[in-house]
């Protein structure tokens, strides 16, 4: 049971506000370095929120900087189409993805180590990769996994763009490897399915079957379709087979129409 207070107890100064009076009597007699702790307490948490507004800035700063450079892929192209009056253009195809990749590596030196810094880092491996650069690609993308967090959202895509990389350099034991990275980033089964399709690639046996078990073990993800069209493909004849030639008796004759019929005496 709760102690029950009699009046000489009410009476009495609660504890809090004894403490709370000689403190106050300390910080009285000792008030110059108190106050001067005061003021350098202060100036740390000013600081503190200097740092921590320039950190936001900074993230900002960058983040617009990036928006700058993508939208640069986004402006037309003058011989491709028709723009509209006073819309900013590039002559060429090649000229625009160079000032792309060109924006990017700028913010990237601008912002190390930013969120917006590793995806301008990710950014410059796709275009490199759709340029033909498969090597600038595969530096940028290892880069890129490398600097960036587990969290970040192009993880998995950077990893798969690795791998198509190195198979465009006809490096495919590095292409299972980078390939594999997406069960790590998420994607188990887009790591299945490339494992499926590099062994179709190879001829190897049971390719086929490995691809039909991802469709069926993945039925509402896209990579299901990916796989039955890979498998479908596999199933057609070679290019150059004809279905004249594929037949086992040979190519049908087709009469020369050339030459005229003799006429019956």
């Amino acid at each position: 049971m709760a102690h029950k207070l009699d009046r000489k107890e009410l009476k009495k100064p609660d504890e809090f506000q004894v403490v709370a009076g000689k403190a106050m009597e300390w910080i009285l007699a000792n008030r110059v370095p108190v106050v001067s702790a005061l003021i350098a307490v202060a100036v740390l948490a000013a600081i503190a929120w200097g740092v921590s507004s320039f950190r936001g800035s900074r993230q900002s700063k960058a983040g617009t900087a990036l928006a700058q450079a993508l939208e640069l892929e986004q402006r037309p192209i003058a011989a491709e189409g028709n723009p509209q009056a006073g819309e900013k253009t590039f002559p060429t195809r090649p000229e625009r993805d160079k000032a792309v990749v060109a924006a990017l590596e700028q913010v990237r030196k601008d912002y190390p180590g930013s969120r917006a810094g590793d995806t301008a880092q990710a950014q410059i491996g796709f275009h490199k990769l759709r340029e033909g650069d498969a090597a600038g690609a595969q530096a940028a993308l290892e880069e890129f996994l490398k600097s960036a967090g587990n969290g970040h959202p192009l993880r998995a895509f950077a990893a798969e763009t690795l791998g198509y990389a190195y198979e465009a350099q006809g490096k495919l034991d590095k292409a299972k490897e980078a390939f594999a990275r997406l069960s790590e980033a998420g994607a188990p089964e887009r790591a299945k399915f490339h494992e499926a399709r590099l062994a179709l690639v190879e001829n190897k046996p049971g390719a086929k079957e490995k691809l039909e078990q991802v469709a069926k073990e993945y039925p509402k993800d896209p990579v299901a379709m990916e796989a039955t069209q890979r498998v479908e493909i596999a199933s057609l004849p070679p290019l150059s087979a004809t279905p004249e030639q594929s037949k086992p008796d040979g190519p049908a004759k087709t009469p020369d129409r050339s030459k005229k019929p003799a006429r019956k005496k």
